[in-house]
Parts: structure tokens; sequence; C-alpha cells
């Protein structure tokens, strides 16, 4: 019976508001977890970001699902799965975003604690409503610290946007050219920012 009704979920839809909300139930949400359909991907793939040239402009169009807000991501990794190097992880910095206070200015932070902030990196970020092209979410972004920390990658948080179901176009600029990170891959993601996971119940 369980498995014919997770069964006919997955003809229902993918992740939107009727599979979200049954994700957070207590039992029905561990058993569709279990299955892994509580899954929910970045909504961006394979969008590149060139950190060596500063003003280079990236386009991508979205499709949003579930009203929520959401973390716009700029992933950065080793594409040979490397662990990142001595000078790399310096300019990423080591501190998590969670541990980095309010401040995007670096002068702000005692001189003993800089080192783990990593260098700052600004990008401007556009969000715009397709069906009506209105401007939903404009913002100069002074990256410090990591969203995300791995051996082989490091993440920056460029936004935390709430962002109702339909489509959207995102336009992120690179603002300085960033030396020192070539060998590593960027890439845009947009993940829901919710402070469970909806895979945490497995």
């Amino acid at each position: 019976m369980q498995d014919a009704f997770l069964a006919s979920l997955v003809y229902i839809e993918s992740m939107g508001p009727f599979i979200f909300s049954m994700c957070q139930k207590p039992i029905v949400g561990l058993a569709m977890a279990s299955a892994a359909l509580c899954d929910f991907p970045s909504l961006i793939k394979d969008v590149h970001v060139k950190l060596d040239e500063a003003g280079t402009v990236v386009t991508t169009e979205v499709e949003v699902p579930v009203d929520l807000s959401y973390f716009l991501l700029l992933e950065m990794s080793n594409p040979a799965g490397d662990s990142l190097n001595k000078q790399e992880v310096a300019i990423l910095g080591e501190r998590r975003l969670e541990d980095c206070g309010d401040t995007s200015d670096l002068d702000k932070v005692p001189k003993k604690d800089r080192a783990s902030y990593g260098r700052p990196m600004a990008f401007k970020v556009e969000v715009r409503h397709k069906p009506d092209n209105a401007l939903v979410h404009s913002r100069l972004v002074n990256t410090l610290c990591v969203a995300s920390k791995w051996a082989n990658q490091r993440s920056r948080n460029l936004g935390n946007i709430a962002l109702t179901r339909g489509s959207y176009s995102i336009r992120i600029e690179n603002v300085a050219a960033q030396a020192g990170l070539e060998n590593l891959s960027a890439n845009l993601a947009l993940m829901p920012a919710i402070e469970r996971p909806l895979t945490a119940q497995r």
C-alpha cells in the first residue's frame, strides 16, 4: 500500500507545493524521504561563472516550483575532484557564513580573525519575473565567508531571495577579477533556504 502511494506521487508531479507539503509531515515525510521523493535539487544547473575577468555577465532562466526563500550560491570546486590548495582555501576562506556575523566589510573584522573570512568577492545580482519583466531583486553583494565547504569545494552566498512559483531570469555580474582561482570551476546554484533539509528525516 505504502509503495503504491509513493509510486503514485511520482506520477502526480516532481517537487511542487503538494510534494513539498507532504515531505514536511512526520510519518509520510519519512517514507517519502526514504524513497528519495523529497530531494530538492538545485534549480540552476551547468551555469558557469568566469572569475578571472571583471565585468563578465551570465544570465539564466529558472522555474520556481514552490513559494520559498532560496539561497543563490556560487559553488567553486576543483573539476578533477582534488582538494583545494592552500592558496585557494586562503582566498575563499574557512569560516562558515553563520559564524561570519552581519558584516560584509573586512575592515570591521578583528585582524586576528580576518584570514578565516577569505577575500571579499563582489557580484551584482538581478532577478526578474519573466512574464512581466518585473524586477524582484537587485543588489551588489560583497561576499565573505563560505556557505558550505568540503575538501574540494567552497561556496559563497549571493543572496537569500524570496520567490513565488513562476518563471524568472537571473543575471550575475562578476565585479572584479579574482586571481588565484584559475584552476577552479565556478557554477551557480539555487537551493531552498529552509531550516531543516527535506531529507534530514532519513
